[in-house]
C-alpha cells in the first residue's frame, strides 16, 4: 500500500486523465474515463493469471480457492507484513512477485486479475486504480467504507470494461434461488417481519486478538494510507475490524452477508429509516460495538439485525414471517415452516450448496466469458449502504432517514 501523494505521482506517471462524470466524491477525486482494454482478453480455456493484494488470512485462503479453480495460476502478492507475505507466496507455489507496494502488482502486464482482501480504508483506492490498470477485480467485502466511496466505486467500474466480483458469496449458493422462488410463489404470504442475527463468542477465542509475540517487519506507514496518523498498535493493525479509523466494525463487516441474503429473498433494497444501538460490553480493546441491534423500515416490512460476539449461542441465521409461513434461514439448511398445522415441523428444506468455491469459481468464469458475475459492483454497493446508514445511526445517536429519491441521508 501507499501514501495518497504517491499514488498521485503514479497516476500522474502513467498518464492516466481524470474527467469528469455524474458520480463522484465531495471534495474527493473524479470519475476517471474508461480503462483500457487488455490487449487479449482470456479465453473460455486460457489460463487466468492473478495478482493478490492484501495477503492475509482472507486473502490468502480466497487465493487457495481461486488455485483449485482450472487454469488459474497466481503471478504476484503483496502486503505490508513481511510474514503474511511469505506464507502467501509459499502458498501460491514459490514462484510470485512478493511486493509491500501495491502498485507494483498492478504493473504485471500478465496479470488479468486482482483479488483484493485489503482493510477496508483501502478498498477504494485500490480498486480505481486496479480498474484503470486494466484488471478485473475480486474484491472482499465489505466493498467500501463510506457510502461515497461505494458510489464512486460503482460509477468508476461501469465506465470500463472490467469484471468486478464482491465477495459476498452467499450469492453463489445453490439454495438462495429455490428460497427466492417459494417466496415469489406466495409460499410465505405477505412479509411483515425480519429477524437476522449472527452470535460468536471472542471472549473466548478471538481471532484477530494480536499475538503475544510476532515475529517479523510491519510497514505500519504503509498500512495506515490515508488514515489518520498514530503510533504503531498491534490492536490496530491485526483488528483493524473493530477501530472506526479502517473498518465499520460488526454492523458492515458481518452484517453485510446477511443484509445481502435479506434484500436478495424480501425484494427489497431500500430502507426508509434506521436506528441503532449497542457498545463494547465485554472486548475493551474495541471501537466498534461488539454487541448491536439494528432496526430497519422497509416500507413494507421491519429487519432486525443482531450481532453479539459475547455469546455464542444460536449461532447465525435469517428468520422471515410471512402471514402464512416462516422461513428459517441457516448456515446449512433452509426451513419453511406454516403457520397453518403443525408449525413445529418444517413443511420444506431445502440444503445448502458450497458458497466460497463457487463464488471464486464463478469470478474466473466470468474473467474467461466477460458475462456478468453472481455479485456485481452495484450489489455490493446496495447491499451495504444500509449499513453504512445503520453506523451513521449509531454513532450520531439519532434515527437515520434515507431519502431513496434523492439517494442521500434527508435531513
Amino acid at each position: 500500500m501507499a501514501g495518497d501523494h504517491t499514488r498521485r505521482e503514479f497516476l500522474k506517471r502513467t498518464g492516466r486523465a481524470a474527467v469528469g462524470a455524474g458520480i463522484g466524491l465531495a471534495g474527493g477525486r473524479a470519475l476517471h474515463g474508461s480503462a483500457p482494454a487488455r490487449a487479449q482478453e482470456p479465453g473460455a480455456n486460457e489460463k487466468v493469471v492473478l495478482g493478490v493484494i492484501g495477503a492475509g488470512g482472507r486473502g490468502t485462503g480466497i487465493m487457495r480457492t481461486a488455485l483449485r479453480c482450472a487454469g488459474v495460476e497466481v503471478a504476484a502478492v503483496c502486503d505490508v507484513y513481511d510474514q503474511r507475505l511469505n506464507r502467501a507466496k509459499e502458498a501460491a507455489g514459490g514462484k510470485a512477485k512478493a511486493y509491500t507496494d501495491y502498485r507494483r502488482v498492478l504493473e504485471h502486464k500478465d496479470i488479468d486479475a486482482i483479488i483484493l482482501a485489503t482493510p477496508d480504508h483501502w478498498h477504494h483506492d485500490i480498486f480505481v486504480d486496479a480498474i484503470q490498470a486494466g484488471k478485473d477485480i475480486y474484491c472482499e467485502k465489505p466493498m467500501s467504507k463510506t457510502i461515497a466511496e461505494g458510489r464512486h466505486m460503482v460509477g468508476v467500474a461501469r465506465a470500463s470494461k472490467q469484471v468486478v466480483q464482491v465477495g459476498t458469496q452467499r450469492r453463489s449458493g445453490q439454495q438462495y434461488p429455490q428460497a427466492r422462488k417459494l417466496i415469489e410463489d406466495g409460499k410465505l404470504g405477505r412479509i411483515r417481519f425480519v429477524r437476522a442475527y449472527d452470535c460468536r463468542n471472542y471472549t473466548i477465542r478471538d481471532p484477530f486478538h494480536p499475538p503475544e509475540k510476532f515475529e517479523g517487519t510491519i510497514d505500519w506507514k504503509r498500512f495506515l494510507g490515508k488514515a489518520p496518523e498514530c503510533k504503531f498498535d498491534p490492536y490496530r493493525y491485526f483488528a483493524w475490524r473493530w477501530f472506526w479509523d479502517y473498518a465499520g466494525g460488526l454492523v458492515t463487516d458481518v452484517g453485510v452477508h446477511v443484509l445481502d441474503v435479506v434484500h436478495w429473498l424480501t425484494g427489497n433494497d431500500t430502507p426508509r429509516s434506521v436506528v441503532c444501538q449497542g457498545a463494547v460490553y465485554e472486548l475493551e480493546y474495541w471501537e466498534t460495538p461488539d454487541v448491536v441491534n439494528v432496526v430497519f423500515d422497509y416500507g413494507t416490512h421491519s429487519v432486525g439485525l443482531t450481532f453479539n460476539f459475547d455469546n455464542k449461542h444460536q449461532g447465525n441465521g435469517i428468520m422471515i414471517y410471512g402471514t402464512d409461513a416462516t422461513m428459517e434461514v441457516r448456515r446449512s439448511t433452509i426451513h419453511v415452516f406454516p403457520e397453518r398445522g403443525d408449525a413445529s415441523e418444517p413443511e420444506l428444506t431445502i440444503p445448502e450448496s458450497g458458497w466460497v468455491q463457487e463464488h471464486v469459481q464463478n469470478f474466473i468464469d466470468c474473467v474467461r466469458s466477460r458475462a456478468e458475475p453472481n455479485a456485481p459492483v452495484e450489489l455490493g454497493h446496495r447491499s451495504l449502504l444500509p449499513l453504512h446508514l445503520a453506523n451513521m445511526a449509531y454513532r450520531e445517536r439519532r434515527t437515520i432517514v434515507w431519502d431513496a429519491e434523492r439517494q442521500q441521508v434527508a435531513t
